[in-house]
């Protein structure tokens, strides 16, 4: 009897599973393996129920034809035990077989394999993982390679034949495509073209947010999927986050070091410097984001003073004046020909981190911003020069170190480094130079990582550029972000999140890839663990697609959990704010903080006065 009630107990969970929401990363099978027990029990405790990871096809083919399926047998029988389904990742390649996409039968084989054994555990799976990245893809990526509708020898593809050998073997597994890095239409487009949007029964994306908040741009960038989608007539299948999720890495501390040096080259000193900061409501377009603030990095500065983005075209160019844009990359191109205008006029810009403009912010045709990645389209005028691993052949894909340049080497022989683009002269037209600050270095390769532009030709200013990134966060923001992105991709109509990831390596202080865990490298759970948990429990599996509202800064969802029963949740990006909310329906039963801890917060005459915060408040029993 105890073994059938624990059968039934199994096939429940399994059901739930299949239903649940909630869902991470982990790389079980490799370097977490050892201890992939504890790990799977401790996602289930925190109301995981699902579990993505690559599903190497090298290491489950050691050879031609060869097999071993001791580690993927055993985590399967974890997973069964755990009421936790499988998302493999079928990808990569052997050694005979490179890239697998140029070896289609050999790649079929490994995915038929996989399939007829491992398909009760894994109901589904996805066709590679960010196809759209040279590393992954194993080539230069192409949208028409990864899917193709037809099979031509001299245009091998993956993404149709896979999906029709999966389905001729078990109709019954869902297919995913394979987890795009980021939301690129124009890639996501023209595999449609070719065929993957009837070759899938699921669209999965990257929408990665680095160290901004998933309010600015993650609904409209959504809604332009989807859009594209109805276009091809993949409208009503379901979109999942395959990856998503905030690193903790520790900032680089370089900027304090590096701004004195930008600032002798710009021939500025800081104390007669006044810093020009964008903050503009009506873009979300703030120079000083979640981990940059110039004043402290720099507090010798004479003051700090914030405009609008409209307010650039009359900005007065001087040698005491300093325009800082944000370390995000972004910029609209909207206020692009004011921005070259304040360069004409002998402006001086100071770009903390990246690219200046990598990023588009632009509205659609409904008025919603979206952030478009648009790589170097405007760098020549600017007449900056960039490059990186992908750009250029032979440039290292890491570095060994970061030192600074004569003169500027004084008191700090090098630096730590994290995410790069390198700068030179390609663009500049010949009157221009550029002025390497820090170099990058690896083996005999340096590169400036870190200079300035000065400009004599039709611009007449100079821009001092960091290629350096900084994609953390703090690990409070990690926990705040977590449940307000789920919201508001389950809002936007987002299925399914598989979290990235589980769990820290924690190998590196400056490394961000080891630092996107909710729990740390020794299984000790991080504060965004308790967010995800709090949210699974107070949004349980088979809620209700959250009704999203906002005033600019605080947004309301309010949902109905599986019993009927409404919730809702409050929260404020900018800080405190005090806020009055009357109950429309409904009796409030509890109310936990987004880490929850219960709080006593009881209503007045069926209004509900509290301070929200970027921390989500829960209601329980209410709608608001």
């Amino acid at each position: 009897m105890k073994s059938l009630l624990s059968c039934i107990a199994l096939l429940a969970g399994f059901c739930l599973a299949a239903d649940s929401p909630y869902g991470v990363c982990a790389h079980l099978q490799r370097w977490e393996y050892d201890r992939a027990s504890e790990e799977l029990k401790l996602m289930k405790a925190g109301g995981i129920d699902h579990v993505r990871f690559d599903l190497d096809w090298d290491a489950l083919e050691t050879a031609p034809g060869v097999w071993n399926f001791d580690k993927m047998d055993s985590l399967a029988a974890m997973a069964r035990e755990n009421g936790i389904r499988i998302l493999p990742i079928l990808a990569y390649d052997v050694k005979w077989a490179t890239p697998a996409w140029k070896h289609l039968p050999e790649f079929l084989n490994y995915v038929e394999t996989a399939v007829r054994r491992y398909g009760d555990v894994m109901p589904c799976v996805e066709i590679w993982n960010e196809p759209n990245l040279p590393g992954f893809w194993r080539g230069k990526p192409s949208g028409t390679e990864y899917a193709s509708l037809d099979l031509p020898r001299q245009n091998p593809s993956l993404l149709v034949p896979a999906y029709r050998k999966i389905k001729e073997l078990n109709p019954g597994i869902t297919v995913a495509y394979g987890g795009t890095s980021l939301i690129p239409l124009d890639y996501i487009e023209e595999s449609f073209k070719a065929g993957a949007a009837q070759a899938m029964d699921v669209m999965c994306i990257h929408p990665y947010r680095c160290n901004e908040m998933p309010e600015e741009y993650l609904p409209s960038d959504l809604a332009a999927l989807r859009k594209l989608m109805d276009q091809y007539g993949a409208g009503d299948k379901p979109v999942w986050f395959s990856e998503m999720g905030y690193s903790t890495v520790e900032r680089l501390p370089y900027l304090s070091l590096l701004l004195p040096r930008l600032f002798a080259a710009l021939e500025m000193e800081p104390q007669k410097t006044t810093c020009v900061i964008f903050r503009d409501a009506g873009y979300r377009y703030d120079s000083e984001g979640l981990g940059f603030r110039i004043q402290d990095e720099l507090p010798s500065l004479k003051a700090v003073r914030p405009i609008a983005l409209k307010e650039l075209k009359r900005l007065a160019a001087g040698t005491d004046t300093l325009l800082v844009l944000p370390d995000n990359e972004s910029f609209p191109s909207e206020f692009l020909p004011d921005l070259i205008g304040y360069l004409r006029r002998g402006g001086r810009v100071l770009s903390p981190g990246g690219l200046p403009l990598y990023f588009d912010l632009r509205r659609d045709e409904s008025g919603a911003l979206r952030k478009i990645q648009v790589n170097e389209k405007y760098m020549k005028e600017l007449h900056l020069g960039w490059y990186t691993f992908w750009t250029r052949p032979g440039t290292p894909e890491k570095l060994a170190e970061q030192e600074f340049a004569e003169p500027y080497a004084t008191g700090m022989a090098s630096l730590p480094v994290n995410g790069f683009r390198f700068f030179d002269r390609a663009n500049p037209a010949a009157e221009d130079r550029f002025e390497p600050v820090l170099y990058g270095r690896s083996g005999d390769f340096r590169g400036g990582t870190a200079g300035v532009y000065h400009f004599d030709s039709d611009l007449k200013g100079k821009i001092a550029v960091c290629g350096n990134l900084n994609p953390g966060v703090p690990e409070k923001k990690q926990a705040e972000f977590l449940p307000r992105t789920m919201l508001i991709a389950f809002a936007s109509g987002v299925e399914r999140i598989y979290w990235y990831s589980f769990r820290s390596t924690e190998r590196s202080r400056f490394d961000g890839e080891a630092h996107f865990g909710i729990v740390r490298s020794n299984l000790t759970p991080k504060d965004a663990y308790r967010a995800y948990r709090t949210l699974s429990e107070l949004h349980p599996a088979g809620s209700s697609r959250p009704e999203l509202r906002s005033d600019g800064t605080l947004y309301i969802a309010n949902w109905k959990t599986p019993g009927n029963v409404p919730a809702a949740a409050v929260w404020n990006i900018a800080g405190e704010r005090a806020v009055r909310l009357k109950i429309k329906s409904g009796r409030l039963t509890a109310v936990h903080d987004h880490l929850g801890r219960e709080l006593k917060l009881p209503p007045e005459d069926s209004v509900l006065s509290f301070s929200a915060s970027p921390g989500i408040l829960y209601f329980s029993g209410v709608e608001l």
